[in-house]
């Protein structure tokens, strides 16, 4: 191997152990995992959801696809309680451990997904799943049009 092919496996290596060296400390505080949920570099499957709400999820998108439409749950993002959002939402962003056990958390996010719009709590349940936290339900605890995103991807399994 020459000087150059080995000096980039040794960057590749290093990214790749401080990619996973950051997914562990997120994975170890029920808020920071929040917070990755949030992070416009963090795709979409790396959420870190618990293994039930990502069975739910795929089921959901099976039934999505299988339809060729799309089925309740997927239908806005359950981070934002919405299908949009100014660019700048994340600024307004706060976070709080509502409580917190040895192996489940509950962490609320508050936010204001649009300059006029009244601030909204998104409330995120995680659960312990191999010494990591993972998001295990997203609520809406809102008194008129509250809802809980793993009832809604069951709905949407059914293709309702």
């Amino acid at each position: 191997m020459n000087r150059r092919g080995f000096t980039s496996a040794l960057l590749a290596g290093l990214a790749a152990m401080q990619a996973l060296a950051q997914d562990a400390s997120a994975g170890s505080d029920p808020v920071a995992v929040v917070r990755r949920v949030y992070d416009p570099k963090v795709k979409y499957n790396q959420r870190g959801y618990s293994a039930r709400l990502n069975r739910l999820l795929q089921a959901a998108q099976r039934k999505s696809r299988q339809l060729n439409e799309v089925v309740s749950g997927l239908d806005f993002d359950p981070t934002i309680n919405a299908q949009d959002s100014d660019d700048n939402f994340r600024e307004t962003l706060r976070y709080a451990v509502r409580s917190q056990g040895a192996d489940r958390a509950v962490v609320e996010a508050r936010m204001r997904i649009s300059k006029g719009a009244p601030e909204q709590t998104i409330v995120f349940e995680l659960v312990l799943e191999n010494k990591v936290w993972r998001i295990d339900d997203i609520v809406n605890p809102a008194q008129t049009d509250g809802w809980r995103w793993s009832k809604l991807l069951e709905a949407g399994a059914r293709g309702e």
